[in-house]
């Protein structure tokens, strides 16, 4: 039922001007039904008192962990943009159908009055619904000018937008540098052990679901690759001959300038 992550994030590169909004405390927007509360009932102290009695208590609205959550906010939040969409914009409702992973959407416009508009159009449609649009992000400041500083994301709220440098910006496990408009990947300087699951987690800690760092991932697979073939353990140390090309590898990603441009 969701959007394909690669569609989203293709879409929200197409043009000029991009934003980022998210939709506040999603999955309890949406009520469970009352004939289906038996199944997350879950137990805790009596008025929230450790030193009471446990009692058995039961969710009354979709919550985080559970694994239907996800698909239930997703088709709530499509019906919440078909039941008015006589009322508001055929862009406001082509954003929510098309350009949200979840309770994060992502999108971009030709123009700072179309990105304007469609954010306006669709916080009010979705208003209808009780569902809020906030966390507000865009590489225009005159977009972001446009909301209230409450609307915008955190990093924002009190950013002086003429004058102060864009903070980063994440969405979708994704750094984005609003100042320059690129992707940019932060390298954990975490010192993994030298183990088949040290190095699976190195190469893993570098999210790159668009594959602009691909060049210098496959390097560090192959060497993966390569040291696996001992047929070692997960967490047994792995041959010392081998150590120094890891490191060789692992220090040149803190010499790269990790920025692709957009």
């Amino acid at each position: 039922m969701n959007n394909t992550l690669i569609g989203v994030l293709l879409r929200f590169r197409k043009e000029p001007v991009a934003i980022t909004a998210d939709i506040e405390q999603m999955f309890y927007c949406f009520v469970i039904r009352e004939d289906h509360r038996d199944f997350v009932r879950f137990l805790w102290y009596e008025g929230n008192d450790p030193t009471k009695a446990i009692r058995e208590y039961r969710m009354t609205v979709h919550v985080f962990g559970n694994s239907p959550s996800p698909a239930i906010a997703t088709y709530g939040l499509r019906r919440a943009a078909l039941a008015t969409q006589e009322e508001y914009s055929e862009e406001a409702k082509q954003f929510v159908l098309k350009n949200f992973y979840v309770d994060d959407g992502l999108a971009s416009f030709s123009s700072d009055a179309s990105a304007i508009q469609t954010l306006k159009s669709t916080k009010e449609m979705l208003a209808d619904s009780n569902i809020r649009l906030h966390k507000i992000a865009s590489n225009s400041p005159t977009v972001m000018e446009a909301f209230p500083s409450e609307e915008r994301a955190k990093e924002l709220k009190n950013l002086d937008l003429g004058a102060e440098p864009l903070p980063l910006q994440r969405s979708l496990g994704l750094n984005w540098d609003l100042q320059y408009d690129c992707f940019t990947f932060i390298v954990s300087r975490e010192d993994k052990p030298f183990t088949r699951r040290g190095i699976l987690s190195a190469v893993n800690s570098l999210y790159d679901p668009l594959g602009f760092a691909a060049p210098i991932i496959v390097q560090g697979k192959a060497l993966i690759r390569e040291l696996c073939s001992e047929n070692c353990e997960w967490d047994t140390p792995l041959p010392a001959g081998k150590e120094a090309q890891w490191k060789s590898w692992k220090d040149s990603l803190m010499s790269r300038k990790f920025l692709d441009s957009m």
